[in-house]
């Protein structure tokens, strides 16, 4: 969960480092979410344990990710939980890196 959260916030500062300000926090909120979520879900693919090991730690690590990444997707908020959704749709569709340079031109997400 640490990692998630640290992704979530460095994308803060990478997004400031790019000279990227004054973003609709749905926007910014969206992409810092997505990160973290994505940073979970590639902590997951490369940790042998998290996905084989049958021991109560691994187990408890699996369903605090789970936890997580399911609050996560059901926020209500609107700048984390529509903003995570909206974005996450956009990564979905067209990529990270064409959503994030999308988002540092025109501070929006692409659209259809």
């Amino acid at each position: 969960m640490t990692g998630g959260i640290l992704a979530h916030e460095f994308m803060h500062a990478w997004l400031r480092l790019q000279g990227v300000s004054r973003l609709n926090p749905e926007i910014e909120e969206g992409i810092c979410q997505v990160m973290g979520y994505q940073w979970l879900d590639w902590f997951e693919a490369v940790d042998p344990e998290a996905s084989s090991s049958r021991s109560e730690k691994a187990q408890f690590m699996r369903n605090l990710k789970k936890t997580f990444k399911g609050e996560v997707e059901n926020m209500l908020d609107g700048a984390y939980g529509d903003g995570f959704r909206d974005a996450q749709w956009a990564v979905s569709r067209y990529g990270l890196d064409h959503v994030i340079r999308h988002i540092i031109r025109h501070k929006t997400l692409p659209r259809e």
